[in-house]
């Protein structure tokens, strides 16, 4: 991955307001069936970290797919 891309990763369970900036720069929209997090990414480094940020919470990762 070489350039920017912008992904949809849904989360399962509903993070409050005060999880954005753990997230930064992705933003946060929650609903009933959980949190989606969007944002753009630069390589896989950046995208690997926010993973680990999700599993070191614990937090079930739903789906991750790169939006065109």
């Amino acid at each position: 991955m070489d350039e920017e891309t912008t992904y949809e990763i849904r989360i399962q369970g509903v993070l409050d307001e005060k999880w954005a900036d753990y997230f930064e720069p992705f933003l946060l929209t929650t609903g009933q069936e959980g949190t989606i997090l969007t944002g753009v990414v630069h390589d896989q480094g950046e995208l690997f970290g926010v993973l680990l940020k999700i599993r070191d919470l614990g937090i079930r990762l739903v789906s991750l797919k790169p939006i065109p």
